[in-house]
């Protein structure tokens, strides 16, 4: 789905359009190597079923 530049900047802001119309991929490969890096769950998906559901913040 596409979203005209003009409407996602008052939905999204910005910063959000620019890193999703001229940011670049992002690996974590880099974090990993050199920070050494170790996420706490090997997949999204174990994350979601180890963690307890959090409540959302207030606005």
């Amino acid at each position: 789905m596409r979203v005209p530049v003009r409407l996602a900047r008052l939905l999204a802001g910005d910063q959000e359009v620019v890193m999703m119309t001229e940011g670049r991929g992002f690996s974590k490969a880099k974090a990993k190597r050199e920070l050494g890096r170790q996420p706490r769950h090997p997949s999204w998906r174990t994350g979601f079923e180890a963690e307890p559901a959090r409540p959302a913040a207030p606005a």
